[in-house]
């Protein structure tokens, strides 16, 4: 993904930045689900510059992690901060992979870029063990019927644009971030399609509901 190629130098520190840190201590709430399944193998899809898997690795370096993106310049700083783990370039609407390979799925902020996100889910589910799980991390639009949302929305619109666009040099993309969050998917809309693709799902709400995460386990029956 080519916007993603162009801002991949600076990403990891405009992360921490336009967060005010939070990010890494949702990454480690997040990381914690994904160890409650005691896996062997897990995937992370739009692994980016491959920070959940780098935490993953350093707390369970045994684990079988593969990384997936479609950005080469985020995958190859990816594989400088991380050893011992696989990255393969590919699409998580079309995973490479078999039926039921994983025993966990990892998605951090990159769940709202999908174009598709029903087909993503039904692939996630097709290569999930039986009573596998799925980790969603992810961003999530303002409330502005709270004092709050009101305030994450000027935020988003304003600041995230700026500061974004004044490190990195691109202030296209990180436009782009801040509207791909403004217009996603409600927390309740988000569940509600996980279990309708076969997900008992959890949802826990971060930081006055500016990001959440999602986990789903796999329902046995159906397809």
């Amino acid at each position: 993904m080519r916007l993603f190629d162009e801002i991949a130098e600076r990403y990891d520190l405009l992360n921490r930045i336009i967060s005010f840190g939070m990010d890494l201590k949702w990454r480690e709430q997040m990381v914690t689900l994904v160890l409650e399944k005691h896996p062997n193998k897990v995937l992370d899809l739009a692994t980016g510059t491959g920070d959940i898997i780098r935490l993953l690795k350093k707390k369970a370096s045994h684990l079988e992690v593969t990384g997936l993106d479609l950005s080469l310049e985020m995958m190859e700083i990816a594989k400088k901060k991380v050893k011992g783990a696989e990255f393969i370039t590919g699409d998580a609407h079309d995973l490479p992979f078999e039926d039921e390979e994983f025993d966990v799925i990892t998605v951090a902020f990159g769940f709202r870029n999908f174009s598709d996100r029903r087909r993503v889910l039904k692939e996630c589910r097709r290569v999930l063990k039986k009573g596998g799980r799925l980790v969603i991390l992810e961003l999530l639009p303002p409330n502005t019927r709270r004092f709050t949302g009101k305030l994450y929305s000027l935020y988003l619109k304003l600041f995230v644009p700026l500061l974004g666009g004044v490190f990195s040099g691109d202030f296209r993309a990180y436009r782009y971030l801040s509207r791909s969050v403004l217009n996603f998917l409600t927390p309740d809309r988000i569940v509600k399609m996980m279990e309708e693709e076969g997900f008992e799902v959890s949802f826990k709400p971060l930081l006055f509901s500016v990001a959440g995460i999602f986990a789903g386990d796999k329902i046995s029956s159906g397809n």
